[in-house]
């Protein structure tokens, strides 16, 4: 059966590898609408890079503009390191088309309209738009259990603290979420980072593939690949985000816990997820199976021809 998804991205450099490797996959997954969400770019350039990749990648679902900042209005940061200002380095989208609000007509329950359908959820930014349909229509999302990309325990994030930068970005969206009667499943930077994906990964994909869309990728991802090898170490970047997605077309490579998690709201430690004792209210993420989702990424974005290449 195919998995119908609503993905909400902050459209950077990974979560194109993602859109990319959802919009190819499409014996597996169907991508029925975006939203997308302040984070890697500004909310208006992370729609327009979601929209670019969906197109070039044969993807004709709508995409939605959403908040452009967190619950708590902090300073919204405008330049990512790996990212650049377009999200992209460089090889972001234009924003020449007229996008839809998320809360516009439809309002943010277009998410608990999705939620009500079944709809499975991708969360690849901060969990603003979610927390802010939460406050509109909570019973819609009562044991929904979307995917996000969020978590950093044993190891240390690069947001301020040691945080992700997704919870650190919005930690009351993550909390209130977390609070509301969502199960979210959780990819914690501990899991999703031991994926590498290299220079020459990339550039061999691209050739075997051929299309425009995998020489942008290509493009858009020298910068992040040199970023992660300094932070990071090894000779390749960590796609979280394409790892979070490939939890959706092969979940049998991943192993999920129940947990009890909470968010720290203040302080220095804003924005690190801890477990606490108690009833579970997410899944963790706590090992996967390497070489498969490194094949099935690298695959799927670019064919087989690229991973026999590899």
């Amino acid at each position: 059966m195919v998995l119908k998804v609503h993905i909400d991205t902050d459209c950077g450099v990974d979560d194109a590898l993602a859109l990319t490797l959802l919009a190819r996959a499409r014996e597996a997954v169907e991508v029925v609408s975006v939203s997308a969400v302040f984070g890697n770019t500004y909310v208006d350039q992370a729609a327009a890079n979601a929209r670019g990749v969906l197109r070039l990648a044969g993807c004709g679902a709508e995409v939605y503009i959403g908040a452009g900042s967190g619950l708590a209005k902090r300073r919204v940061e405008r330049m990512r390191p790996a990212h650049g200002v377009d999200g992209l380095n460089g090889a972001g989208f234009s924003q020449r088309w007229k996008l839809p609000e998320l809360e516009g007509g439809h309002s943010a329950n277009f998410l608990a309209f999705a939620a009500r359908r079944k709809i499975s959820g991708l969360f690849l930014g901060p969990l603003t738009n979610l927390a802010k349909s939460l406050l509109e229509d909570p019973a819609a999302f009562r044991d929904w259990r979307p995917t996000i990309m969020a978590g950093a325990f044993a190891v240390e994030g690069k947001a301020a603290g040691g945080a992700d930068f997704n919870s650190w970005s919005d930690p009351e969206a993550l909390q209130r979420t977390l609070e509301a009667g969502v199960t979210p499943r959780l990819m914690p930077l501990d899991v999703s980072r031991l994926v590498q994906v290299t220079a020459a990964d990339l550039s061999r994909g691209a050739d075997c593939c051929g299309s425009p869309l995998s020489a942008r990728l290509t493009k858009a991802a020298g910068p992040y690949i040199a970023f992660h090898k300094g932070v990071w170490g090894g000779e390749g970047c960590r796609p979280h985000d394409a790892v979070t997605a490939a939890s959706l077309i092969a979940p049998e490579l991943f192993t999920f816990e129940p947990a009890r998690l909470r968010v720290a709201v203040d302080g220095v430690r804003l924005g690190r997820v801890e477990r606490i004792d108690g009833a579970p209210n997410a899944e963790v993420c706590v090992g996967l199976d390497v070489d498969g989702v490194r094949r099935l990424i690298v695959g799927g974005l670019f064919g087989a021809k690229a991973v026999e290449a590899a």
